[in-house]
């Protein structure tokens, strides 16, 4: 498998080569403005396997077959009606880098899969669920990792309709997985007897895709004016005190600690968690430096609830990265 790449403009937004989905990537820049609470809609990052389908809800149709006693088809109208599920989940794309921009939190509504699969009665024998979509991607699971209770299929995001380019008008959540196996516009899960390989996977991506433990900085932040660009300035400039506030995410362990470095990794001191509602849910940390003018390179390390630490580094093999961010911090005189 080829190594990913990524380039960043302007401090804002990010241009991928050869990333899943297609690499049409959009800035979640919005996300650091409110410190951990829901992404606008419109500044929710983007990564799609093709182009958006026009999907028309009327018409939208859910199929569930293959190895299931009483194969069943759903109409959009049949899925609101079901009792709704209410959460509050964090969204990874599995290119994300450390500190990248491919990650947002939103409040989601959506029917619970799990008592859908139990009216289909998925047999015994049956292996994997193949998941299809609307346009032409695939992807698949274990079956128990499919009918796990948290898992369901959303139609609401932050109050809204799905937009188009975020699955409208259903997709289907595994928490805790990246965002690839998660598919947007989903017509059909098949239940078969054999372990299914998708689109992706077949690529040199994860089959598992579980999440690693990742982090980031929501502030400081580097400019991204004309003249930092000009001047190939990455520092993120602060005066004393600083508030240093950034996320933290893992998979179904959630965030144990978070731990911030003033000097490179030298030493290391505990960040205080201000939001760790849900282990499917970024955690928000904040850590006060407080420094006499200098430059300083700020290190974060997130520890997930099964104590697996962030390393050095993680270079991207196709089942995320988990490296430690880095920030350059340029301290001036408060």
């Amino acid at each position: 498998m080829t190594r990913r790449k990524f380039l960043r403009v302007a401090g804002a937004a990010i241009a991928a080569a050869n990333l899943p989905f297609g690499a049409r990537l959009a800035s979640a820049a919005g996300a650091a403005e409110n410190f951990g609470g829901p992404t606008p809609n419109s500044q929710f990052y983007v990564t799609s396997y093709g182009a958006t389908p026009a999907v028309d809800a009327g018409q939208w149709r859910l199929k569930i077959h293959g190895l299931v006693r009483n194969p069943i088809t759903l109409s959009f109208d049949q899925l609101r009606a079901m009792p709704a599920a209410h959460e509050t989940l964090t969204l990874e794309c599995i290119s994300n880098p450390p500190d990248g921009p491919a990650i947002g939190n939103a409040a989601w509504v959506g029917a619970p899969l799990k008592p859908i699969l139990d009216r289909a009665g998925v047999k015994a024998n049956a292996v994997y669920a193949v998941m299809r979509a609307a346009d032409g991607y695939y992807t698949g699971v274990p079956v128990e990792e499919l009918t796990r209770p948290e898992n369901f299929m959303p139609y609401l995001m932050n109050g809204a309709p799905l937009p188009p380019a975020h699955g409208f008008p259903v997709r289907i959540f595994i928490p805790g997985k990246y965002g690839m196996k998660q598919p947007k516009w989903i017509t059909e899960i098949e239940f078969v007897d054999r372990p299914f390989v998708g689109y992706w996977e077949a690529r040199g991506w994860s089959n598992e895709a579980w999440r690693k433990v990742n982090s980031g900085f929501f502030q400081p932040k580097p400019g991204g004016g004309l003249l930092d660009i000009l001047s190939l300035n990455t520092a993120a400039r602060a005066k004393s005190p600083v508030e240093i506030i950034g996320w933290a995410l893992a998979g179904p362990s959630g965030i144990r600690g978070v731990e911030v470095s003033t000097d490179d990794g030298a030493s290391w001191k505990p960040a205080r968690l201000t939001l760790n509602r849900f282990r499917y849910e970024w955690t928000v940390w904040k850590y006060r430096f407080a420094a006499p003018p200098g430059e300083y390179l700020i290190r974060v390390r997130a520890t997930s609830g099964d104590g697996v630490a962030q390393p050095p580094s993680d270079p991207q093999t196709g089942a995320g990265m988990s490296g430690q961010p880095r920030m350059r911090l340029e301290v001036v005189a408060g």
